[in-house]
């Protein structure tokens, strides 16, 4: 009993810990983790979703829906639901997203972002199966917490890349009650996050994104993303993502003329290690652009995804 009790305690702690999931669609989702992206690829709903490990029961499952409305006056506004399940973890959480220009030039930018919500928490042990019928104290449920988010970020946009820096969760909370048997030490880190990638033109059709996500959380190692995608016209383009925690991602994303994205992203492990989970992840995403009323914006699309067309027709 007590080697399947200290099982389950390992698995819910590592989910306990990873606070933010890691995306193959990054480009896309860049405003979960620094609010200074918002309105950087125009307005839009995008929805993405992630299947880790599939065939694994209760394995990490995460959605998202991200909506950046128009921008007004310099100033962009977006919203962002999440919901993370994993094991007995079910955790979702909602936040408003604001971003600010200060232009530099006509090719350049810097955005400022600010982020404020909550995320809801709840682990229900309810759900592990037990060797008695009697109910065990020690893994009574902990019940369920509420914990503020703020976070705040910096980027600089330009026709040639980007780079951004953000610290997505300034306030440090505890959550999850204590009972006479344990003591939880349950905490929302904040961490640093920063991301960045160029445009390389190889002709007027062809160009290749390279670009570099890192991660830094308290008690969990550093995360590096680097991705390699090759763009055609803007309008097909294949991909690679290699991580330092042994995992390999290809992805395709396909963008019709009326501002509709699609893609897919397929991960897996690349680890030598017996006990690595070897089951594949599956990533899918929609994104619709959304049209101003204003004429001068009516075929304005992402700024990071025409910036190789401008270099183009220069």
């Amino acid at each position: 009993m007590k080697k399947y009790l200290f099982c389950i305690l390992i698995i819910l702690g590592q989910s306990l810990f990873s606070q933010e999931s890691s995306l193959i669609f990054n480009k896309f989702n860049l405003s979960v983790f620094n609010p200074a992206y918002v309105g950087v690829n125009g307005s839009a709903i995008n929805l993405n979703s992630r299947v880790q490990w599939l065939g694994v029961e209760d394995a990490p499952l995460t959605n998202y829906l991200i909506i950046h409305l128009h921008e007004k006056k310099n100033a962009s506004l977006g919203f962002t639901i999440q919901n993370d399940r994993v094991f007995v973890e079910n955790k979702s959480q909602i936040t408003i997203d604001y971003s600010y220009k200060l232009k530099l030039s006509n090719n350049s930018y810097v955005s400022l972002g600010l982020k404020a919500g909550g995320r809801f928490f709840n682990v229900n042990f309810n759900k592990i199966p037990r060797i008695f019928n009697d109910s065990n104290q020690s893994i009574s449920s902990p019940g369920n917490y509420f914990s503020p988010i703020l976070g705040a970020g910096i980027s600089y946009i330009s026709k040639k890349g980007f780079l951004g820096v953000s610290a997505p969760g300034l306030l440090n909370s505890i959550g999850l009650n204590q009972n006479q048997d344990w003591e939880l030490t349950n905490r929302d880190y904040t961490y640093l996050h920063v991301s960045g990638g160029v445009y390389l033109n190889l002709s007027d059709k062809f160009s290749v994104n390279p670009s570099l996500i890192y991660r830094s959380i308290p008690r969990q190692p550093d995360l590096f993303n680097s991705i390699v995608e090759m763009d055609y016209k803007n309008r097909f383009s294949l991909g690679s993502v290699y991580t330092n925690n042994s995992t390999m991602a290809f992805f395709f994303k396909l963008k019709s003329k009326k501002g509709f994205h699609i893609g897919y992203g397929y991960e897996f492990s690349s680890a030598s290690d017996m006990q690595a989970i070897k089951n594949s992840t599956h990533e899918l995403m929609l994104r619709v652009d959304l049209k101003s009323k204003k004429k001068s914006e009516v075929n304005k699309d992402s700024e990071i995804d025409n910036n190789i067309e401008t270099q183009e027709n220069e």
